[in-house]
C-alpha cells in the first residue's frame, strides 16, 4: 500500500511517501509560504528519489484545516486532483490533531494545539491523550488567544497535565508568560510543525472528490468585509458579487 501524505495548513510544507504505513521519504520546508510553486516540484523530486511514479500510489492523505486559507486551498486541491485523476481513496486529517500529535505528550495530558490566525486570534482545539488515542474535548474553532488560555486553565486541575503546541509559539510568548508563567512556557510549550508522515497514524476521514472542501473554521477576510457591508445578506445563499446597475 503506497500512500502520499500532504500538509500545507501552515507556513511549513510537508510531503511524505509511505509504504504499508512505513516512511519511505519525506520533505519538509519551513519558509515563507510558497506552496503553490513548491508542492508539485517537491512531490516529483521525492518520487524520483525513491523510484516511485505518482501512478503507483494507492491512496492520498491531506490535512483539511483549519489553518492558512491559501495553504489549505493548495494542499486540498492538489490532493483532490491527484486522487480523482487516479481514482484513489482520499482521506483527510484535522490539522490541529496532526499538530497535537507532534507535542511531547504523555498519557493523561491535555494538549492544546493552535495556529496563528492574526490579530491575536488563533485556530485551536483541545485533546485528551489516553490509552494511545486522542479524545477531542474542544472542537476546532477560531477565537482570541487569551480566551484559549482561559479555557486551558479550566480544563485541568494541575497545569502539569497541560501542553500547548504550535509552530507559532514565539508570536504568543509574552501572552503565555503573562497568563501561565515563564516556567510553564519553557517546560510545557512545544514549538513544532506538522510532519505529513504522521498523518497515517491518526483518525482518517474518507472524503468525496466532488464535495470535499477545507475546514477553514472562519470566513475569509473578504467575506467578512462583504457581510459587514451587507448585513441583510447574512444567512442567505447569495453571491458575494455586488451588482451595480
Amino acid at each position: 500500500m503506497r500512500t502520499l501524505a500532504i500538509d500545507t495548513a501552515t507556513q511549513s510544507l510537508s510531503i511524505a511517501l509511505l509504504a504499508d504505513n512505513h516512511l519511505v521519504a519525506e520533505t519538509n520546508t519551513n519558509t515563507k509560504i510558497q506552496h503553490s510553486t513548491q508542492l508539485l516540484p517537491l512531490l516529483a523530486s521525492l518520487c524520483r528519489n525513491v523510484n516511485w511514479s505518482v501512478d503507483s500510489l494507492d491512496q492520498v492523505l491531506v490535512t483539511r484545516g483549519p489553518g492558512s486559507y491559501t495553504g489549505l486551498r493548495i494542499g486540498v486541491t492538489a490532493a483532490k486532483t491527484i486522487a480523482a485523476s487516479l481514482d484513489l481513496p482520499l482521506y483527510s486529517v484535522s490539522s490541529l490533531l496532526a499538530l497535537a500529535a507532534e507535542s511531547s505528550v504523555k498519557p493523561g495530558d491535555i494538549v492544546i494545539p493552535f495556529i496563528n490566525a492574526r490579530r491575536q486570534t488563533v485556530f485551536a482545539a483541545a485533546y485528551h491523550y489516553k490509552n494511545e488515542t486522542w479524545e477531542e474535548i474542544l472542537p476546532a474553532s477560531h477565537q482570541k488567544f487569551d480566551q484559549v488560555l482561559a479555557k486551558c486553565q479550566e480544563l485541568v486541575d494541575d497545569l502539569n497535565q497541560l501542553r500547548l503546541v504550535s509552530p507559532d509559539t514565539e508570536v504568543f510568548h509574552e501572552t503565555i508568560q503573562a497568563s501561565l508563567g515563564e516556567n510553564f512556557y519553557q517546560k510545557q510549550v512545544d514549538t513544532s510543525f506538522i510532519h505529513a508522515s504522521q498523518l497515517i497514524h491518526l483518525p482518517l476521514s474518507a472524503e468525496d472528490y466532488d464535495t470535499f472542501v477545507p475546514d477553514y473554521a472562519k470566513q475569509a477576510e473578504a467575506e467578512e468585509n462583504w457581510l459587514a457591508a451587507h448585513p441583510d445578506s447574512i444567512g442567505r445563499e447569495e453571491s458575494y458579487v455586488e451588482r451595480i446597475d
